[in-house]
């Protein structure tokens, strides 16, 4: 590549342009900076740079200060003036160790400054530092962007709950403080309500009229809405004390009717203003999704003939338990199970049959794995996996162990042929504490690994995978 030369094809290497007239720094970065995997243009003055970086911004710029006609400094004011370049990170190189040199460059944008002459390695460690961190935020900057997505969705679900709410009769009332002589609050009298106010009362206190819409004289202290210790009157109570708006969803029961209350009082001059809303139906449709929610994904998480997880509930939960046993370093084992030549079973037996074997399987699996941590999932086909969190090489071979004392032990019934009575399994083993160096794969792949050792030993066996 020239020292001028601008790549015209997109690679996933770190894109990085030097910047400096001497030849023989150009030359010592770059193929410092090659050989590290990186791509790298040179430019031999601060024109060329700005050229080449808003033609293709690099992913970092290292930029010499004394250059002649124009030097790092007005470079590095250009590129951060310009919303092509001005979040690069710029690294100045430069002769100038001078701390109000150093100053200068950090305040006209500089991300950092190497010293000249410079130590190749320092100056590597800083440009892997610099590209990391501007890794990490751009994946914060990714974050913020789905935080903010899913702020507006969840932003958008409360207006529609707002909405089905803003739907029901409100009741609404205003109450003025009674206060005795030493000026503490005695009580709470109603000054005005709605005729909706009534239906959130019990029924021996009428204190509204119909034909007006305004009520006669009641205090708070007689309404005993809520079955919670937040009564009415003390919840304004607190409202005048602290001078902060409550908001709060109150269960209530009325005789033998059931139902949920929002609440929300707001300071008004020497009293409280409170408005009761009926948020019953939305409650149970809320109710209502969830239990909509968790059946759909018991469906979607479930292998319907078996009746134990699926695939994709097996990957799920793996994950789930790999990162648990990351932080808490315990161990995770895993078995898979596959039925010994079930292909020859199926073409015996009849698929029918060989569906009834998989079933039987299944709940074999489910009564020997009996903690609610272990998962026994069917992995495909007539393979099974059982993961087994918080459990060591030796407690997943003793589970191994039962589970074909229990499959030899299985027998199945009206069956065609006598060799279709009973089956074997084989099983493959593998365990470890999982470290950051680690992939979740690895256990996997070792258990299939053991698990095909199994098979060709004959099957109705158990072999141990290595790590």
């Amino acid at each position: 590549m020239s020292l001028d030369q601008v790549p015209t094809q997109t690679t996933q290497k770190k894109d990085i342009l030097v910047v400096d007239d001497a030849p023989e720094n150009l030359h010592l970065l770059l193929n410092a900076l090659t050989e590290q995997g990186y791509s790298v243009r040179c430019a031999r003055s601060g024109r060329l740079a700005i050229a080449g970086s808003q033609s293709v911004p690099p992913d970092l710029v290292l930029l010499d200060i004394m250059m002649p006609q124009m030097d790092g400094y007005e470079v590095c004011q250009r590129l951060r003036q310009n919303t092509r370049t001005r979040e690069i990170p710029v690294i100045f190189l430069s002769a100038l160790d001078d701390g109000r040199e150093k100053a200068k460059g950090f305040a006209l944008g500089g991300d950092d400054y190497i010293a000249k002459p410079f130590h190749i390695d320092e100056v590597l460690a800083r440009v892997k530092y610099q590209l990391d961190a501007k890794g990490r935020q751009g994946r914060l900057q990714r974050r913020a962007d789905k935080y903010r997505q899913t702020s507006h969705e969840l932003r958008d679900a409360y207006q529609f709950l707002q909405d089905i709410l803003n739907s029901l009769t409100e009741g609404i009332a205003a109450f003025q403080a009674l206060r005795d002589d030493t000026g503490e609050i005695a009580d709470l009298k109603t000054s005005i309500t709605n005729t909706a106010f009534a239906t959130f009362l019990p029924d021996e206190i009428s204190p509204l009229t119909e034909q007006s819409g305004t009520s006669v004289d009641f205090r708070a202290s007689d309404i005993g809405i809520f079955d919670a210790d937040s009564e009415l009157l003390d919840v304004c109570l607190q409202v005048i004390a602290t001078n902060t708006p409550i908001k709060r969803e109150l269960p209530t029961t009325q005789g033998d009717r059931q139902r949920w209350i929002e609440i929300f009082a707001t300071k008004l001059r020497d009293g409280v203003v409170t408005l009761l809303r009926d948020i019953s139906d939305a409650k149970a449709r809320i109710a209502t999704l969830e239990t909509v929610k968790e059946e759909l994904y018991i469906l979607a998480t479930t292998d319907v003939l078996t009746k134990i997880g699926n695939r994709y509930r097996f990957e799920a939960y793996f994950d789930t338990e790999w990162q648990r046993s990351l932080r808490e370093q315990q161990p995770i084992s895993l078995i898979l199970g596959d039925i010994d030549k079930f292909k020859q079973f199926n073409d015996i037996c009849g698929h029918t049959v060989g569906d009834r074997c998989l079933q039987e399987v299944a709940k074999v699996l489910q009564t020997v794995v009996k903690r609610p941590a272990d998962l026994v999932a069917r992995y495909g086909g007539e393979e099974f996996a059982v993961l087994l969190p918080n459990t060591p090489l030796k407690g997943a071979i003793q589970i191994a162990q039962e589970i074909q004392t229990a499959i030899r032990g299985l027998s199945l019934t009206q069956v065609p042929a006598p060799s279709c009575e009973h089956i074997s399994i084989s099983l493959g083993i593998s365990s470890l504490i999982p470290q950051l160096d680690r992939q979740p794969m690895e256990l996997i792949e070792a258990a299939d690994r053991a698990l095909y050792e199994a098979k060709a030993l004959g099957g109705d066996s158990y072999c141990v995978g290595t790590l």
